[in-house]
């Protein structure tokens, strides 16, 4: 019957604490963060894209020359080297604007992107020896694993955030 009485107490108190202001005012900072989240998951998007265009429009010969010897691509080397790097800093643009209608069309848009290069490297990693980076930047030095591990959190990223972006 003791221990019965100890744990109703121990209960009590805990809901007690639960419904302090504290508990209450934690629960609206993580709430705030849980709802700034996609915004700063889009804003990640953003840097990742104009940090990676930038860098293939800077090298565009060497872009267009590495994509030229990827099978089934190669044919379109220039066409790829110019048109990924200037889709990305557009697509790093207009994620920055505060216009939530667009916002999620863009990053719809960037995580179809992102996709499309995760299952390039997918690939790559299943079918081919001599394996052909030419992301731009630090993200050309990652290893290849590592690589599609970043773009499979980028991708489970940039889909959370498409299903949360709300109006701030």
């Amino acid at each position: 019957m003791q221990k019965l009485i100890n744990r109703t107490r121990i209960a009590a108190a805990i809901d007690a604490i639960a419904q302090s202001k504290a508990a209450h005012w934690l629960g609206k900072k993580s709430l705030w963060l849980y709802k700034g989240l996609p915004e700063l998951i889009a804003y990640g998007y953003a840097f990742l894209y104009m940090y990676t265009g930038y860098d293939k429009l800077k090298h565009v010969e060497e872009f267009i020359d590495g994509n030229s010897k990827i099978p089934l691509v190669g044919q379109y080397a220039e066409l790829i080297g110019w048109g990924i790097p200037t889709l990305e800093i557009l697509l790093a643009v207009l994620l920055v604007l505060p216009f939530l209608k667009l916002k999620k069309i863009v990053l719809w848009a960037s995580v179809v992107l992102m996709g499309i290069f995760t299952l390039y490297l997918a690939t790559m990693l299943i079918f081919v020896p001599d394996r052909l980076c030419n992301c731009g930047g630090v993200i050309e030095s990652m290893g290849w694993t590592t690589h599609l591990i970043f773009n499979l959190l980028c991708l489970g990223a940039g889909v959370f955030a498409i299903r949360n972006l709300q109006k701030i």
